[in-house]
């Protein structure tokens, strides 16, 4: 299957689809910045319902759009490395997998939360309390993992598009060094260790600048043409 400049762009539209849906899920999401082991939080979530709702139907687009990626570079990198091309779709599909128990336990976070606030006064708010953060927990790690999933499928994409200069060398080095950063930061955070956000933020700004690439100057085609 032939590469084109065109295939460059598509993959930047396909690219800057998914961050604009993440963005917005994550940005909706609402599950930080109040204290989940008390019932403010179940307070807050039940304020917040229709938003998070929302989020958790863009950020399941936007893992499919993720896979999608995925299925359309794996002809490409399979034509010069198979092995790299099925542990790249390997790992784009268990993150997808991820993402989506990890909204399906927002979703069952919803549904506690309604529970209590249409149980009345006699329940006991301290089981509730519990099964919020709990839940709360779960989805927490989901995310961190999640993020190391996606930071070792982008390792792989960037080195496919190093090896066989589609793109700048200095770019394809940007995001290894970009995603080896989200790993580092997703891994610190699974062993309790709080990071900067700067560590997850800065590879938006390499994302970024990766969409405006492809979607200015597509695909350097001209050595891949090559492979057999």
């Amino acid at each position: 299957m032939k590469l084109t400049k065109k295939s460059g762009r598509l993959l930047g539209l396909l690219f800057l689809a998914s961050v604009i849906t993440g963005g917005t899920g994550t940005a909706l999401r609402n599950l930080t910045g109040v204290k989940t082991n008390s019932i403010d939080f179940l307070n807050h979530v039940l304020a917040h319902v229709s938003e998070m709702k929302l989020a958790i139907y863009t950020d399941i687009l936007s893992s499919i759009i993720a896979l999608g990626i995925a299925i359309f570079v794996f002809p490409y990198i399979k034509k010069y490395n198979q092995r790299l091309a099925i542990s790249y779709f390997g790992i784009g599909l268990i993150n997808f997998i991820v993402i989506i128990v990890s909204n399906i336990i927002h979703i069952a976070l919803l549904s506690v939360s309604t529970d209590f606030a249409n149980s009345g006064a006699t329940v006991i708010e301290t089981n509730y309390t519990v099964l919020a953060n709990m839940l709360y927990d779960m989805y927490y790690w989901s995310h961190f993992l999640m993020l190391m999933f996606y930071s070792v499928g982008g390792s792989m994409l960037y080195y496919f598009l190093y090896k066989v200069k589609l793109i700048p060398t200095w770019l394809s080095i940007w995001g290894l060094l970009a995603s080896a950063i989200v790993f580092m930061g997703g891994a610190l955070q699974m062993a309790d260790v709080t990071v900067s956000f700067l560590m997850f933020v800065q590879n938006g700004v390499f994302i970024l600048s990766f969409i405006i690439w492809l979607l200015v100057f597509g695909f350097n085609t001209e050595k891949f043409n090559s492979y057999a």
